[in-house]
């Protein structure tokens, strides 16, 4: 009985998402960060329940076919001082027996929106586009600026990549995958992955800058 109220209690807050979505803050995302959103897929034939873990080091969203009471945290302590973590599941059923939620079933992707506070995960429909990303996935870039950097990864181009905030034009990440901020300042290592049910970026800090403040400090 419980898990059946807890289940109804999730759904009730995620009529509001069943439109199409205005997916991105780009208001908040610029004023607020660390922040971090993705967007993944669902099959709507059946239920479904989408968990969404985030920090200022990650933005990680998975998939599984069934409700269960624990989940595979899927969640390495990250080089460098520890962040807080956040984690959400919320389940999908197909529908709903209610005749407010007919279009229920129609929204075939969720979005997860986390900020410093909370995660917001809605059921939304993307149009998909994509930004111009040149990085591999699986493999580690280095991003250092002066300024408010936003990575992406996109799965369905297969490629991840970041742009300075001055030449950010929105959160083209495709129908699969995210974005997350970095501070201005900050010199941090990268990796993006995506598999067949989920995806993550994962955010270190530089190796080369580590070393240097190390040495600053034994000088001191």
């Amino acid at each position: 009985m419980k898990s059946f109220v807890a289940i109804v209690l999730l759904i009730s807050t995620l009529l509001a998402g069943c439109t199409a979505s205005d997916r991105f803050e780009e208001q908040t995302f610029l004023s607020n960060g660390p922040y971090q959103q993705g967007t993944i897929g669902i099959d709507r034939s059946k239920l479904q329940t989408v968990v969404t873990w985030c920090s200022p080091t990650l933005l990680q969203m998975a998939v599984y076919d069934d409700v269960g009471d624990t989940y595979p945290m899927q969640y390495e302590r990250l080089e460098g001082k520890d962040h807080p973590l956040q984690v959400s599941v919320t389940v999908f059923p197909q529908d709903l027996p209610f005749s407010y939620a007919a279009d229920y079933s129609t929204p075939t992707d969720v979005t997860s929106v986390c900020s410093p506070a909370s995660i917001q995960t809605t059921l939304s429909t993307e149009t998909g586009r994509s930004a111009d990303l040149d990085k591999k996935l699986g493999e580690t870039f280095e991003v250092r600026s002066d300024q408010l950097v936003a990575v992406t990864v996109d799965c369905n181009a297969g490629k991840a990549g970041y742009a300075e905030i001055t030449q950010y034009r929105g959160a083209d990440y495709g129908q699969r995958g995210g974005i997350a901020l970095i501070p201005a300042g900050e010199a941090s290592e990268v990796i993006a992955q995506c598999k067949d049910k989920n995806f993550s970026i994962e955010i270190n800090p530089s190796k080369q800058s580590t070393r240097r403040q190390q040495i600053h400090t034994s000088e001191q």
